[in-house]
């Protein structure tokens, strides 16, 4: 007779650390990225959800990472949200950023696809990816679309969503860097934004933000000042600038005391 105790079996004698490593290599529990399938082998699948991901057009792919990092920066997972974010902006420059798959059937040599993508990737080195990728495309034999004549109305709207994608996540991506204190790459990527939408308030908002708390007083007054021309009323941007008032004048008293004792000690030398 078969039994009918089921698969909890399996967890009769388990400690519920067991348990939730176990539950947390299905995707649906998972609550960090778990690689692995417990016994050394690789978790197939993630393996599978991962490919998923860059399943369709790149509009269609970008969209996706971008309401993934969406999801995480409302639950306040700010590293995972620059993850998604950096996908998207990476898809929508033009470069998938696909693992290469080892193993049957996959093709080890191919240089046109990159493992790992740090997360402190300036702009330019983020642009001059996405170009290599195109370019190791082109010489690889990969068929490339290169017609520009294609003035399509979908091609059309499929390469502003792209570019507004993109624009999206930088500003997005900015806004997780300032909570997590990365505030050289929160002005890098408002500075991509700006290049794009120079009316972009938030983008000044953020740079502001970022520009206060490294002590870049004359330059997060700069960014006050413009936003406040794009949006004379914002309360924003008003409370932001009294707090960079105060840090002036508080910046200001401590040069003046550490003159004062420079002085003070230069006078007690000579006496």
């Amino acid at each position: 007779m078969a039994s009918t105790a089921g698969p909890q079996l399996k967890y009769a004698d388990s400690s519920t650390d067991e348990l939730m490593r176990d539950l947390n290599r299905l995707p649906l529990f998972m609550t960090e990225l778990d690689q692995t399938d417990g016994e050394g082998g690789s978790n197939l699948m993630l393996e599978a959800l991962q490919a998923l991901a860059y399943e369709g057009s790149p509009v269609e792919i970008a969209r996706n990472f971008k309401s993934q990092g969406n999801e995480r920066f409302q639950v306040k997972s700010f590293k995972d949200a620059v993850e998604f974010y950096t996908k998207a902006i990476m898809t929508g420059l033009g470069k998938p950023e696909v693992k290469p798959t080892q193993g049957e059937g996959a093709d080890s040599t191919n240089s046109s696809r990159i493992e790992e993508l740090p997360d402190n990737m300036t702009a330019e080195q983020e642009k001059e990816i996405a170009e290599a990728y195109f370019d190791s495309k082109a010489t690889s034999g990969t068929k490339i679309n290169l017609n520009t004549t294609d003035t399509s109305e979908a091609a059309a709207k499929d390469a502003k969503e792209l570019a507004d994608i993109v624009t999206s996540c930088y500003l997005n991506r900015a806004a997780c860097n300032l909570e997590l204190q990365n505030y050289r790459r929160v002005i890098n990527d408002c500075a991509e934004v700006l290049k794009r939408q120079p009316a972009n308030a938030k983008a000044y908002y953020r740079t502001a933000k970022a520009c206060l708390a490294i002590d870049k007083i004359s330059e997060a007054q700069e960014c006050i000042e413009r936003g406040l021309k794009l949006e004379p009323k914002s309360s924003y941007f008003k409370e932001l600038g009294i707090k960079v008032f105060q840090r002036e004048n508080y910046l200001l008293k401590l040069e003046q005391q550490q003159n004062k004792r420079e002085i003070m000690s230069k006078h007690v030398v000579h006496i």
